[in-house]
C-alpha cells in the first residue's frame, strides 16, 4: 500500500509541469488580448486612421504633464489698520491659507508653463472709500478669492533626484463678496447698509486694475518615483501699487508643493 502511494505521488509530480504547460499554451497571449480589444474598439467606433492617430496622441499627452497641488500660507499686506485719530479701523495684515491645484506643461523640459488656481476666503469691510481686511466681529462682507497664476518656470534638474525652479508670470485675483452669515443686508454699513457695502466691494475689487498682479516664486523639489514634493516661496505684486499709491494687497507666501 505504501509503495503504491509513493508511486502515484511520483507520477503526479512528474506530469504536473507537463499539464500546466499544456494548459498555459492553450491560453491566449495577454498582449494578443489587448491588441484584439483595441482593434475591436476601433472597429466598433468606426474610427478613421486620423482619429486613431489623434487618440494615440491624446493618450501620450497625459504623460507629458504633471498635476500640481499645494498649500501656501500667505500674508497680505494691509497698511491701513488705524485711522487719523489712532483708532483701529481694520484687521492687521491677514494670513490666508490658500489651497491650489494646477498643471505643469510639459513636465520634462527645462522651461515649462505652470498655470494654477488658488482659493481662499476672507472677511472685509468698507472704510473711507477703501475695502480693508476685517476681524470676524467687524466684518461686513465674506469674500471668495480665486487667484489664477500663469507663470513660466525655469527648472534646473540634478540627476532626477531634486530640482530648483524659478517662476515668473502674471496673475489675476478674482473676488466676489457676499453678505456673511449672522449678518443682515439691511444692517447699517459704511455706505448705508451692509448690502450697499457688498455692492461697493464687488465694484472696488476691479477698479484701478486691483485684480492684476505680477507673480514670482522659487521652489526646491525632491523626487520620489514620479512624485515631486518640496518647499516653495511665492510673491504676488499688485499693479495697483502705482494707481493706489499703496502696498496694500502685496502677498508673500511659503508652503508645500507637490507634483504627480
Amino acid at each position: 500500500m505504501m509503495k503504491r502511494f509513493v508511486f502515484l505521488t511520483i507520477l503526479f509530480l512528474f506530469f504536473m509541469p507537463v499539464l500546466s504547460a499544456q494548459e498555459t499554451s492553450d491560453l491566449p497571449d495577454i498582449q494578443e488580448i489587448q491588441e484584439t480589444s483595441e482593434r475591436e474598439y476601433v472597429d466598433e467606433q468606426n474610427m478613421s486612421v486620423t482619429e486613431v492617430e489623434e487618440l494615440i496622441q491624446s493618450q501620450a499627452l497625459i504623460h507629458r504633464l504633471d498635476f500640481l497641488f499645494g498649500i501656501t500660507p500667505t500674508v497680505s499686506i494691509n497698511s491701513h489698520t488705524k485711522s487719523a485719530d489712532g483708532k483701529f479701523i481694520s484687521a492687521p495684515s491677514p494670513i490666508d491659507i490658500p489651497v491650489y491645484i494646477g498643471l505643469s506643461i510639459p513636465n520634462y523640459t527645462a522651461i515649462s508653463f505652470q498655470p494654477s488656481l488658488r482659493f481662499f476666503t476672507s472677511y472685509n469691510l468698507v472704510y473711507d472709500q477703501m475695502v480693508l481686511p476685517a476681524e470676524v466681529e467687524n466684518r461686513t462682507g465674506l469674500t471668495f478669492n480665486f487667484l489664477l497664476n500663469l507663470p513660466i518656470v525655469f527648472k534646473l534638474n540634478y540627476r532626477n533626484k531634486y530640482s530648483w525652479s524659478i517662476l515668473a508670470g502674471v496673475a489675476g485675483l478674482f473676488r466676489f463678496a457676499t453678505v456673511p452669515s449672522n449678518v443682515q443686508g439691511e444692517d447699517p454699513g459704511f455706505t448705508g447698509t451692509v448690502q450697499s457695502d457688498i455692492d461697493y466691494m464687488n465694484s472696488w475689487f476691479y477698479e484701478n486694475v486691483r485684480f492684476l498682479y505680477v507673480s514670482a516664486g522659487i521652489d526646491w523639489m525632491f523626487y520620489y518615483g514620479k512624485t515631486k514634493y518640496g518647499p516653495e516661496l511665492s510673491v504676488f505684486f499688485p499693479i495697483s501699487v502705482f494707481t493706489d499709491k499703496s502696498a496694500d494687497g502685496l502677498k508673500i507666501g511659503a508652503g508645500i508643493k507637490v507634483e504627480f
